[in-house]
């Protein structure tokens, strides 16, 4: 008879705690900005620095938001003036809990377009 293992990972294990669950979420969608962020600097060709120029800062600051999880912290303009650099439309949006599951895809559909 061969026995069934059920290992959980550290990471299904810290998931169970709500507090670690929340901040792992608002950190997922910072990742997730900076992602898309990164993916259009590289389809425009460009650098830290040619980011940094267009919206008028330094490159030790993009590195930062986009390598050091600033974006989890920077304000909606700094945000704002990231996306327009790179060709995107920043939108601001707040979904209620109960219609999240609904509203992923739709989003996810129009951000993959």
């Amino acid at each position: 008879m061969r026995h069934k293992w059920k290992i959980k990972g550290q990471i299904e294990r810290d998931l169970q705690n709500p507090e670690y669950k929340k901040r792992f979420d608002m950190d997922y969608e910072a990742f997730k900005l900076a992602v898309q962020f990164l993916l259009a600097l590289e389809k425009k060709h460009w650098s830290y620095s040619d980011l940094a120029r267009a919206i008028g800062t330094q490159k030790g600051h993009i590195s930062r938001d986009l390598k050091g999880g600033g974006l989890r912290t920077a304000s909606i303009s700094r945000i704002s003036k990231i996306a327009n650099a790179l060709d995107l439309k920043f939108f601001a949006v707040c979904v209620s809990d109960k219609k999240v599951k609904a509203a992923t895809p739709i989003i996810k559909k129009l951000i993959a377009a």
